[in-house]
């Protein structure tokens, strides 16, 4: 799901049925430099922690912070190959104070 603050910030969070439960990512919130490829960086997110024996309630979180970290990346692909990088992020907590 992706909630729209503005042209420039956005939040995504994403649900998964896996092994007969539903899971829940964490809410990401960002701002955007390039929405292209977002979609990708989601996908292989979660196929590299389906790979990775993740727990589910991980996979689901490493898949959005990948799309996060790639809404900062300028072009349609994810340079980020440091996955310790995406792992703090998908750990960091990210309540929205109002």
């Amino acid at each position: 799901m992706r909630y729209a603050h503005s042209g420039s910030e956005n939040s995504l969070k994403a649900f998964m049925w896996y092994d007969g439960h539903t899971f829940e990512s964490k809410l990401f919130t960002f701002n955007i430099l390039d929405r292209v490829g977002g979609g990708d960086a989601f996908a292989s997110g979660l196929i590299y922690a389906m790979l990775h024996d993740y727990k589910a309630m991980d996979m689901i979180n490493f898949a959005v912070a990948s799309s996060a970290i790639k809404h900062t990346i300028h072009g349609d692909a994810n340079i980020t190959d440091d996955v310790s990088t995406i792992r703090n992020l998908m750990n960091m907590n990210y309540d929205i104070k109002r």
